[in-house]
């Protein structure tokens, strides 16, 4: 059983403070700012850019509270990758089909028809996947 994926969504870069890193990305990379979003509930601030040439976005955290996952993320392993998107035909099958190949699925989240589901770094080589369908608030 494959995962399903539709396309790559976003690629998401932790870092200290996202104006410090966006001249690189918008003046030198090209990339344009689509939107900037706050969840201070999980005590981050972000920014997606567009790259250029379409398909996926490019996104940016930084922690807005000391103790939120992005922070401790940073202390940890300082300024980087984060976590690479996909975008599956449903996430359900996802899940199944990372079970039947051997790994654990974690955390996630539902809301309405968006659901997502989370590969650990340790075992997919070192990288946050994140799988997701639907459209959040729906």
């Amino acid at each position: 059983m494959v995962l399903g994926i539709k396309r790559m969504d976003h690629i998401c870069m932790a870092v200290w403070k996202l104006d410090d890193r966006l001249p690189m990305l918008t003046e030198l990379f090209g990339m344009r700012v689509v939107g900037r979003f706050q969840n201070p509930g999980a005590g981050y601030n972000g920014v997606t850019l567009e790259i250029p040439g379409g398909g996926a976005q490019w996104e940016l955290l930084e922690p807005s509270d000391d103790d939120s996952f992005i922070a401790g993320f940073l202390r940890d392993r300082g300024p980087g990758l984060h976590h690479i998107t996909f975008q599956v035909e449903n996430a359900e099958k996802a899940t199944q089909a990372l079970q039947e190949f051997g790994y654990k699925p974690f955390g996630g989240r539902t809301h309405g028809s968006y659901k997502e589901v989370f590969v650990h770094p340790g075992d997919s080589g070192g990288v946050l996947f994140q799988l997701y369908e639907g459209k959040f608030g729906e």
